[in-house]
């Protein structure tokens, strides 16, 4: 599902003393690029690990599906027309191979996207504290129009690990947009940047490992609540340097309740 609001956030480091956070936030307002992530330096282990229904082979109809699929996909070789042969008589074989199909696009999903991840909830006190260096650093406030930040897929939250069927279409849609539900607070969106150069005139191309974005794509900064005086005045220097268009806002905490709120 696409986004349909105004704005999307993404929480960030930003340690005064560290200049790869400097560096990264300049980048960003000077040469308008952000930098996605590779999906193997995500925090949660099963993000992007595709599972496919082992015990649904056993009904007929799903493994002869399921064998065309698989063949669709493979390279042929001398051993193609033996290897197609065992596929479609020996169930256990085939579950083998869907086991190690698994385990093949665990490894081809970084070869292929890096992910801009981003959320609709810029005052979630668990974001701050698990993504922005426990309320010392900042979020990004992103303008959601008819820009690439308007692409962004929502993730789906479910309790059960996904058990998918290789014939199905959505597939591999769902293995990089979909995460147990432990991570619901989260509200994620999901610029999903492909890598490949092959692949042509898709807006989300990167460039190694960055997206360009429009100048008035960031629209805002906005400061933890428990940002030091050093970092606001670097983060303040680099706004007026490259971006000054940009606004610096302030998550605020509420002093009666577990709540933050924005300020300008």
């Amino acid at each position: 599902m696409l986004f349909r609001s105004s704005s999307l956030f993404h929480y960030q480091d930003f340690d005064p003393a560290n200049s790869v956070h400097s560096e990264r936030l300049a980048d960003v307002l000077c040469n308008n690029r952000i930098f996605c992530s590779d999906p193997r330096s995500f925090n949660d282990p099963c993000d992007c690990k595709p599972y496919f229904n082992l015990d649904a082979l056993d009904d007929p109809a799903i493994r002869s599906a399921t064998v065309e699929s698989l063949i669709s996909t493979r390279i042929a070789s001398p051993d193609t027309p033996q290897i197609d042969e065992l596929l479609r008589k020996d169930t256990a074989f085939l579950k083998w191979a869907m086991q190690y199909f698994s385990q093949q696009w665990s490894a081809i999903i970084p070869e292929r996207w890096a992910f801009y991840c981003l959320t609709s909830d810029p005052c979630s006190t668990l974001m701050w504290s698990h993504y922005s260096r426990s309320h010392r650093g900042i979020c990004l406030e992103f303008a959601v129009n008819r820009n690439k930040f308007g692409l962004a897929l929502r993730v789906r939250y479910q309790r059960k690990y996904p058990r998918l069927l290789l014939f199905e279409e959505q597939w591999r849609r769902s293995i990089l947009i979909v995460k147990s539900d432990d991570w619901e607070y989260e509200k994620e969106f999901r610029l999903i940047c492909p890598r490949l150069m092959d692949v042509k005139d898709h807006p989300l191309q990167l460039a190694g490992n960055y997206l360009s974005i429009s100048r008035d794509d960031l629209k805002s900064i906005i400061l933890g609540c428990q940002v030091g005086s050093e970092a606001e005045r670097k983060i303040r220097k680099l706004v007026a340097d490259y971006a000054p268009h940009v606004k610096i806002r302030h998550a605020v905490r509420l002093p009666d309740k577990y709540r933050l709120i924005l300020q300008e």
